[in-house]
């Protein structure tokens, strides 16, 4: 199966799964529909990272290091899938599985932050550590 129609057919899976009504969402269903978001992610993530690139140089801020597309993990009680284009030097880059969104209100809700970090494991429940020297240049939102 190539892979925009591999892409497709998992975005189309979450889709309905989305659907199905938070009072029959379960755990299993989470982990399955976050599977299924980084298996989509995995398989746009070369052409993804062409395209950001391409993007980038067009204007005129073209990137000089190392660049790839990971998924975005959202640590906290919600499950989301998204991606994001981390950049630095080629060590560095290639040690980056995901980039982890850490959410929080500051000042009484005031102010919203959410904070992009790229990490080394894509399973944060085993751990994970943040990668120095990576950076976030892109989010990727994919329309469902």
């Amino acid at each position: 199966m190539k892979r925009p129609i591999l892409a497709a057919a998992l975005a189309g899976a979450l889709t309905l799964g989305a659907l199905g009504g938070a009072s029959a969402a379960s755990l299993l269903d989470k982990v399955l529909l976050g599977a299924g978001g980084v298996l989509a992610v995995k398989a746009v993530a070369a052409p993804l990272n062409n395209f950001i690139n391409n993007l980038m140089a067009a204007n005129h801020v073209a990137n000089r290091d190392h660049t790839k597309v990971v998924p975005i993990v959202t640590v906290g009680s919600n499950t989301y899938v998204g991606a994001a284009q981390v950049s630095g030097p080629t060590y560095n880059v290639n040690r980056v599985q995901a980039v982890g969104a850490f959410k929080g209100d500051w000042n009484n809700g005031v102010w919203s932050v959410n904070a992009l970090i790229p990490i080394d494991n894509l399973n944060v429940l085993r751990g994970f550590h943040r990668v120095y020297g990576t950076g976030v240049d892109a989010i990727v939102n994919a329309k469902l």
